[in-house]
Formats: structure tokens, sequence, C-alpha cells
């Protein structure tokens, strides 16, 4: 018996669709929707995955009557599934429908204590505005100022450019009405209408689409074009009024509603790195989001160490009271699912053969602090071919040259 014929999944053909890493955000290509029905299908929300979004779900429920949501912080070294298990609360939250009418809620292989919850969130959901999620990684962009990443986020997880300036004017078109209108006309001139927002301010299609559509806007098309500069200007940050309110038209229209919102936060503390301004920037954020939207609002962010581990991050404990500490133990036992599963017929000749080889392998760095235990036989065959005591000792060797958790 050779080793690729011990696994239920040939290792030659088995190939993980996002290469073992999750990217958290809102807004799919066809290429991203296969990855997340991959991710879903194959999630195994096992130990700290499961209760992490048991207590997620049931602190969001319980505090849905008050005034605000206490804000969820996920930490864990590099690779526990921080960003994972974001990502699979984002989609599952809003139980997202693939185009064959496959949902993820019905993919997912989910306990029935966290089902049960899901049942009761879209109860909740259907009295309050439904269910809406937007997710992303902040330092991706947006001039640095937090309040536009998180409208970016927002503007995506809707379908509208992330843009705030040509984000804004789409919005304005859908609350006037005239978006189908407009995009029409420009299409029938023969314009590509994503192409002309691109060039917003120097549009003559998009200029003599208004004014068909509104002939008191302006006199003249090149009018129009200083209108739209003026109203929907570039900047490099917003107010949080100008926030709240671009957050509330986006997702509750003319009534302003928030629905049942979900707000994920990747990678929050390479974002703040070392800066006091943006570790203050992102406790203001959700302390005036959570304070003025109203207990319909979770945040949920992550970070690589627990935020008792640094001065900045300190910062932030009183705003994510809810913590969630991913552990090795439960990237092991991802890794032992979708990976290093053995077939039923090959595990009573794999145990044989480990413990014809016993002696050998338990002389293994012996009298080290990683040296071969009890513990491991329960494991060395789920683990094949990766030992054990050689698992632990790159461990430790991760850690010590990545102290931080946040390289690779």
């Amino acid at each position: 018996m050779i080793n690729r014929e011990v696994y239920e999944k040939d290792p030659s053909q088995n190939r993980l669709l996002n290469q073992g890493v999750a990217k958290v955000t809102s807004g799919l290509t066809d290429p991203e929707m296969q990855t997340l029905r991959y991710e879903v299908t194959s999630f195994v929300c096992d130990g700290q995955y499961a209760q992490g979004m048991e207590r997620i779900l049931r602190n969001y429920l319980t505090y849905l009557e008050k005034s605000e949501q206490p804000g969820v912080w996920v930490s864990g070294f590099y690779g526990s599934g921080k960003s994972h298990l974001v990502k699979m609360l984002q989609y599952l939250w809003t139980d997202y429908e693939f185009p064959d009418g496959a949902r993820t809620r019905g993919l997912a292989k989910l306990p029935q204590n966290i089902t049960d919850l899901f049942v009761e969130l879209s109860t909740q959901a259907k009295r309050k505005g439904g269910l809406h999620a937007a997710a992303g990684t902040l330092g991706a962009g947006a001039e640095g100022s937090v309040r536009l990443e998180l409208l970016s986020l927002i503007f995506r997880s809707k379908g509208l450019p992330s843009n705030y300036a040509r984000g804004s004017f789409l919005l304005w078109l859908k609350s006037k009405g005239m978006e189908e209108a407009v995009r029409s006309r420009v299409e029938s001139a023969g314009g590509d209408f994503d192409q002309e927002l691109t060039n917003l301010y120097v549009s003559d299609a998009i200029a003599k689409a208004i004014l068909a559509e509104r002939p008191d806007f302006a006199a003249k098309p090149g009018d129009v074009s200083l209108l739209l500069l003026k109203q929907f200007p570039k900047v490099d940050d917003i107010s949080t009024d100008d926030l709240i309110e671009k957050i509330k038209l986006t997702l509750g229209g003319k009534k302003g509603k928030v629905p049942c919102l979900l707000i994920g936060l990747d990678e929050v503390q390479q974002y703040i790195g070392e800066s006091l301004e943006r570790s203050k920037a992102v406790q203001d954020l959700q302390e005036q989001c959570c304070a003025r939207l109203g207990a319909n609002v979770l945040f949920v962010a992550t970070g690589q160490n627990a935020l008792s581990a640094t001065p900045l991050l300190i910062r932030l404990q009183g705003r994510f009271p809810v913590t969630i500490e991913l552990q090795d133990t439960d990237v092991e036992q991802v890794t032992r699912e979708l990976v290093l599963k053995k077939k039923p017929s090959a595990e009573e000749p794999l145990t044989s053969l480990l413990e014809a080889h016993s002696g050998e392998i338990e002389r293994h760095l012996a009298s080290s602090k990683i040296a071969p235990a009890a513990r491991d036989r329960g494991i060395v065959v789920r683990d094949y071919p990766l030992l054990p005591v050689r698992r632990r000792f790159w461990e430790r060797v991760l850690r010590a040259v990545d102290k931080t958790g946040t390289g690779a």
C-alpha cells in the first residue's frame, strides 16, 4: 500500500479551491462563488468554531431588544481560521442563495443547536427589516479613512461601486427611481453604463440621460457634469453623520430602517499596527455605529492576539467584550477531515504498521517538552503521514520565527 491509497480523497486530485486561505469579502465573482460553495460544504463546524458561532448568535439574539450590541473579537495565531469563521458566519447569516437555488444553511453541516439559532435569527429578522451582512479587510484602500472603508464594504454588499463618489451617485439614482431609466438610455446610445460611471464627471452619456429623465436638473449636459462634481465629490474622509446617513439609505432605503446587520472586519489588528490614531478610529467607529444604528447592528472583528495583548488593543476591550480565541487544535481537526481523512479499509493496516514501528517513533525527541506522549496514540493514525511529535516541533518553530502571528 502506498500513501496516496490510504486517503479518502486522493492527494494528487484533492485541491483546496481557496488554497487553504479564506478571504473575507462582499460581492462575489463566479470563481469566488465556486470557492464559497466549496468552503461552505466542507466547513467543519466543530470545537471552537462551533462554540464561537454559537456564542456570537446567542449573544446577538440576547441583546436584540436592548440599546446596542457588544462587539465580538475573534483571535488566533496565523492560520487558526479566524477569517474562515467570519466568512462562514457572513454567508450563513443571510442564508446566501446560489444561482441554482441552493442555500448556505442547507449545504453546511451544522450542529443542531446552531441550526436552531439561525432559525431564530431569521424569525427575529422578519420583524426587524430582514438580514444583511457586509464584510471585508480593513486597509484595502479608501485613502486610509476607516469610515470610508466601512462605507465601501456596505456599498459593495449591496452591489454598489465601492468608490464613495460613484456609489453615492448610484445611490441617488436609486432613491429617485431613475437608475434603470438612466442605465437604459446610456446603453441605448451605445455606451457601457459601468464604464461611463468610472468617468462620472466627464461622461456626456450619463449627463444626457439624466437630462432626458430630469429636464429641470440643469440647462445642458456640461452643467450636469458640474453639478455631479459638486454633489458627489471625491473625498479623503467623511463625517460620522454622513456615514450613518449613507448606511441607512443604502440598507433601509427611504425608510432608513437598518436590518439585522452583521459587519465583519477582518485583520483589524494588522490594520491598527502601531498606530494610536487607527486604534481610536476603530473604537469610535464601532461605538458611533452601534449607538446610532441600534441593536440590529453587530460588529465582528479579527486579530492575531487577544485584546489584552497590547496597549493599542486594550483600548478596544470595552467595545469588543465578546471574545473568541481559536486554537491550533481546531485547525488540526479541519486538516484531518478535509485533507488527511483515511479510507475505512486503510485504517486497520495503517494502525498495524504504526504499532510495528512504535518503538522507533517514540524515541523521536525523547526527554524534550514535545516528546511522544500517550495521547498521541489516539491521533497518530488520523495524522499520518504527519507524526504528532514533528507537528509539535514545526508549530513551535513557526511561533518562534513569527511571534506576532501575522506572517505565513
